[in-house]
C-alpha cells in the first residue's frame, strides 16, 4: 500500500456505501453518480489491497475485510461529518427550511398543527406514513429522505441515534351511544363485543399485542383496517370497539362522539422514540429541529393526559 493511511475522500464514499447499502443509494446520498462510486471503490481497493466488495444478485455485499475496516473508520467519519456540520449556520427566525419526517398516526395531527401555527412561515413539516415494513422502516431515515423519525421501537441500527419522548397508554373506544357499554368495559364484554383491528404489524407482532398478554387472536374482527383513524371513524358509526393510543382517542373524542374505556386486561405503556441519523447530531438545523419537536410533543401530550377519561 502506498501510504498508511488511503484518502479520506475514498474512506467517506466507502463508508457511504456501506451505510447505503448499494453504490446506486450512496451515490444518491452523495449527490454523484454511480460512476464515481465504483471509480472511487477501485481506487481505495488499489490503496488497500484487498477486495472490498463482491456482487450479489442487483446489489454488492461487503466482504469480511470491509467489514473490519468499516468497523474501525466509522466512529472517526461521523465525528468529522459532525465538525463541519455544526459550522453551518441557522436562524429558525430567518432561514428557510422544509423539515422530512415519519411518524405514527397518533402524533401526526399534533406536529402539522403546530408546526402550521407558526406566527413565521418560513419553517415548515412534511409528514410521511410509517412504514409497515420492518425490513425497510428505516431506510428513509438512511437514505435522508427523512430527516427525522418517531417509532415506538427503539432502533438498534448502528448508525441511528435516538432518545425517549413520553410513554402513553392504549384505550379502548367505541361510541357514545353504544346499546351495551355504558362508560365502563369488563373483559367479558370486550371479548364478546366485535373488533375493528388495526392491520399492521411491527417485529411480526401486531401492535396491540406488544403489550397486553392476553390472547387478542380470541376476539371476534369484522374490519381489518390499516389506519387508526379509520377503525375509530368507522366505531363511530357502529357498534364495533378498537384499540387506539389515549393521546389520539383524546384527540377525536368530541369530534367522533366516543367513549373512551380503560382496558379491562392488564397492559403495558407505549414507549415513543424520536430517531435521526448520528452523523447530523451536531448540525445546527438538525439540532433545532430536534428540539422543536421533543419540546412540541412533551407538551401536547403531556396536556392531553391531563384530562381524565371513564374508569
Amino acid at each position: 500500500m502506498p501510504n498508511d493511511i488511503p484518502n479520506f475522500n475514498l474512506l467517506a464514499v466507502f463508508a457511504a456505501v456501506m451505510e447505503q447499502g448499494s453504490l446506486s443509494k450512496a451515490a444518491d446520498h452523495l449527490n454523484t453518480n454511480q460512476s464515481t462510486i465504483s471509480t472511487a471503490l477501485g481506487r481505495l481497493k488499489a490503496e488497500v489491497g484487498q477486495e472490498l466488495f463482491v456482487r450479489s444478485g442487483r446489489g454488492v455485499v461487503p466482504t469480511s475485510y470491509s467489514t473490519s475496516l468499516y468497523a474501525e473508520i466509522q466512529g472517526p467519519i461521523q465525528q468529522l461529518n459532525g465538525v463541519f456540520q455544526g459550522f453551518g449556520e441557522f436562524d429558525p427566525n430567518t432561514s428557510v427550511r422544509n423539515f422530512v419526517m415519519t411518524a405514527p398516526e397518533h402524533l401526526q395531527w399534533i406536529l402539522l398543527r403546530t408546526f402550521a401555527d407558526r406566527p413565521k412561515k418560513n419553517i415548515s413539516l412534511e409528514l410521511f406514513e410509517q412504514s409497515d415494513n420492518d425490513e425497510t422502516m428505516y431506510d428513509g431515515l438512511l437514505t435522508q429522505k427523512f430527516d427525522v423519525m418517531i417509532d415506538i421501537v427503539p432502533p438498534t441500527h448502528p448508525n441511528i441515534e435516538s432518545t425517549h419522548l413520553f410513554d402513553g397508554e392504549f384505550v379502548i373506544v367505541c361510541r357514545k351511544g353504544h346499546p351495551r357499554i355504558k362508560d365502563i368495559l369488563s373483559i367479558s364484554q370486550y371479548m364478546y363485543e366485535t373488533h375493528a383491528v388495526l392491520e399492521r404489524t411491527r417485529n411480526q407482532m401486531y401492535t396491540l399485542g406488544h403489550y397486553t398478554s392476553i390472547d387478542i387472536t380470541k376476539r371476534k374482527v369484522a374490519y381489518h383496517g390499516r389506519s387508526m383513524f379509520s377503525n375509530m371513524l368507522l366505531c363511530s358509526q357502529s357498534d364495533y370497539l378498537t384499540a387506539v393510543p389515549l393521546s389520539m382517542a383524546l384527540q377525536f373524542e368530541e369530534h367522533l362522539q366516543l367513549q373512551v374505556l380503560k382496558p379491562p386486561f392488564e397492559s403495558k405503556q407505549i414507549s415513543n422514540y424520536l430517531i435521526w441519523l448520528k452523523k447530523l447530531k451536531h448540525d445546527p438545523s438538525h439540532k433545532w429541529f430536534r428540539n422543536e419537536l421533543i419540546s412540541t410533543v412533551k407538551d401536547n401530550v403531556s396536556k392531553m393526559m391531563d384530562v381524565d377519561y371513564k374508569k
